[in-house]
């Protein structure tokens, strides 16, 4: 999770020095953009203890992205991955597993003061056809310019790299 949080503020670093530049001088802040997409996931990978999950065909997953300036020139990012009707095998039975769960990321970069605070967070769980869970991701991580840094791991498995 941290590699996807550290490319993530990378991102947005470059994306925003981007945008800054482009924005008028004394700009009083926007209401933002939007942008929702949707990708296919099959072939990627939840690693767990013991069992791996691949994503079968036929799911989708939702990519919602949010960026907006405030009247001060801080940003600030939001965005949700979400899966849709995603099936899963662990490979070695005919079981078919189902994927519930979010990942969401969000922060502010002030570029005024030269301080950022971003958090991600990702809950999955993989359901068996009962509806049981049989295996789950669940984490946290925090960045900020204040050194308030964290990253917490609660489930025993992991998301795909991105």
């Amino acid at each position: 999770m941290r590699d996807k949080a550290v490319a993530v503020l990378v991102a947005f670093a470059a994306v925003a020095v981007a945008l800054v530049v482009a924005l008028p001088a004394g700009a009083a802040g926007n209401a933002g953009t939007t942008q929702v997409s949707t990708f296919d996931p099959t072939g990627a990978v939840f690693t767990c203890p013991g069992t791996d999950y691949t994503i079968l065909p036929g799911g989708t997953i939702r990519s919602v992205f949010h960026d907006s300036f405030a009247a001060n020139g801080s940003e600030h990012v939001t965005g949700t991955i979400s899966p849709i009707g995603v099936a899963l095998t662990d490979g070695t039975t005919n079981t078919v597993y189902r994927l519930s769960g979010a990942s969401w990321f969000g922060g502010n970069l002030n570029y005024v003061n030269g301080k950022y605070e971003f958090a991600d967070t990702e809950f999955f769980n993989i359901l068996a056809p009962s509806g049981g869970v049989v295996a789950k991701v669940a984490g946290v991580e925090h960045a900020g310019s204040g050194g308030s840094n964290f990253s917490f791991t609660f489930g025993q498995c992991e998301a795909p790299q991105d």
